[in-house]
C-alpha cells in the first residue's frame, strides 16, 4: 500500500514568536511543567492572528468564539527556566466549521515539544456555527503586521 506524502503548507500560514520561559512555569528541578506547553500554544495562535491585524476581541464581538475541543503533544526535550524558545504557529487546516493550528517549540536546532490544536467555531449559544468567509480568510493569510 502507497504511502501518501502532504504537501508541505505554505509557508505564509506559520509566524513565529519568541519567549522566555518563567520561573514560574516551571518544576522544583527547573523544568517547564507539561502543561505550560499548551499555555505557550496558544499564545503562539494569539500571536499568528495579531500578525495578520486581527484582535480576537472583535471576533467575540461579532458572536464568534473558537474553543479548543482537541490538543494533542509530543514532548521531545524538556526547556528549562530562563532560556529563549520560539513558538512557530501554523495554520494546517480550516474546514466550513474548524481551524486546525500546528506548533513546534524550539531552543535554537533542537525540537522540544510538537503538538495541534482543533478549534471549533461557535456562536454565542455555543452551538456550532459555519466561519463567516471573511474569517476563513484569514486562516489563509500571511502576516500583514
Amino acid at each position: 500500500m502507497a504511502t501518501v506524502q502532504k504537501e508541505p503548507l505554505p509557508e505564509h500560514l506559520t509566524s513565529r514568536m519568541t519567549l522566555t520561559v518563567r520561573f514560574c512555569e516551571t518544576d522544583l528541578m527547573g523544568i517547564v511543567h507539561h502543561a505550560n506547553y499548551l499555555t505557550y500554544f496558544e499564545a503562539g495562535r494569539v500571536d499568528w492572528l495579531h500578525k495578520r491585524g486581527i484582535s480576537y476581541d472583535k471576533w467575540v464581538e461579532m458572536g464568534i468564539h473558537l474553543p479548543v475541543v482537541e490538543a494533542k503533544l509530543r514532548y521531545r526535550k524538556a526547556a528549562r527556566f530562563d532560556e529563549t524558545l520560539v513558538v512557530e504557529t501554523t495554520c494546517a487546516e480550516v474546514t466550513r466549521v474548524t481551524v486546525r493550528f500546528s506548533y513546534r517549540l524550539v531552543r535554537g536546532a533542537d525540537v522540544l515539544c510538537e503538538g495541534e490544536t482543533l478549534l471549533a467555531c461557535v456562536g454565542n449559544e455555543l452551538t456550532p456555527k459555519r466561519l463567516p468567509p471573511e474569517i476563513a480568510a484569514v486562516f489563509r493569510s500571511p502576516e500583514t503586521v
